[in-house]
């Protein structure tokens, strides 16, 4: 199994423990709450390929490092070197929506393990998981519309599994930050746990679902994620894909993120 190493933890790279029957799934980047760079992305479909490829294990965990945050989605200060083009700007959006699928591919259940932000892709990622359990100061957001991206359209499917189309609209168009009740009125989470007793309900969980049939969990994983998109196979992304690329090949993408990066409003001209 892949192990911490000191070139692990200098470039952020997801870890995987394995201890019996679960793997927990670490992002690594405390520092910045845990906020992917593009080589962290990319390095986790491999990683959890250890997972896919062990039968031993019945269930994964994901949760982000140093106790306080989630994932607070991709290193926006990356952004100006490795996404400036339109080119880049989908390269990335593919290899973040690898790993979404990677970790949505899973044979076992997944249980993301939510405390503080969850945003932008820390969410695509949280929404990729089967249960999601939050504690209370827990917050959630897709804040593309304030840096003047498109979120990938390929992963809006998961935002519809879980919320209704108006509280998608809703988080995409607002990009506000939304707290853990909120979150769970919608749908976005499945439970509220206390900030001190996270622990201690993913390990009820843990325990619950490794004591089950395995064959039985798979069947019902992959049979329920199949049907609860029946026409997302089919469906033409064409357009969305334009409109995405539109998105990141405008002035506002330009200025939405430089003025991420010097902490001030953005000035949005629609082109």
């Amino acid at each position: 199994m892949p192990t911490a190493s000191p070139e692990d933890t200098e470039t952020a790279n997801p870890l995987l423990t394995v201890k019996g029957p679960v793997a927990e799934l670490l992002l690594n980047a405390p520092d910045r709450k845990n906020a992917l760079p593009l080589a962290a992305w990319q390095r986790l479909p491999e990683v959890l390929e250890a997972v896919e490829n062990t039968p031993e294990i019945r269930v994964c965990i994901l949760r982000g490092a140093g106790g306080k945050s989630f994932c607070a989605g991709a290193d926006i200060s990356e952004f100006e070197a490795i996404r400036a083009t339109p080119e880049a700007a989908k390269r990335y959006d593919d290899i973040n929506v690898a790993a979404f699928q990677a970790l949505k591919a899973l044979p076992v259940p997944v249980i993301a393990a939510i405390e503080g932000p969850c945003l932008g892709g820390g969410l695509g990622l949280a929404l990729a998981c089967d249960i999601r359990i939050a504690t209370q100061s827990a917050f959630f957001g897709i804040p593309a519309a304030k840096l003047g991206l498109a979120y990938p359209p390929e992963a809006l499917g998961d935002i519809l599994e879980a919320v209704s189309v108006s509280d998608a609209k809703q988080l995409l168009f607002t990009g506000e930050r939304i707290p853990a009740a909120k979150a769970l009125q919608i749908g976005l989470i499945n439970e509220i746990v206390a900030d001190d007793q996270l622990a201690e309900r993913i390990s009820a969980l843990c325990a619950t679902m490794g004591a089950n049939a395995p064959l039985s969990l798979k069947a019902a994983k992959q049979a329920l994620n199949r049907l609860a998109r029946p026409a997302a196979a089919a469906a033409d992304l064409s357009l969305a894909l334009k409109n995405a690329r539109a998105c990141i090949d405008s002035e506002d993408y330009r200025e939405g993120y430089k003025a991420f990066l010097e902490k001030r409003p953005p000035r949005f001209k629609g082109r």
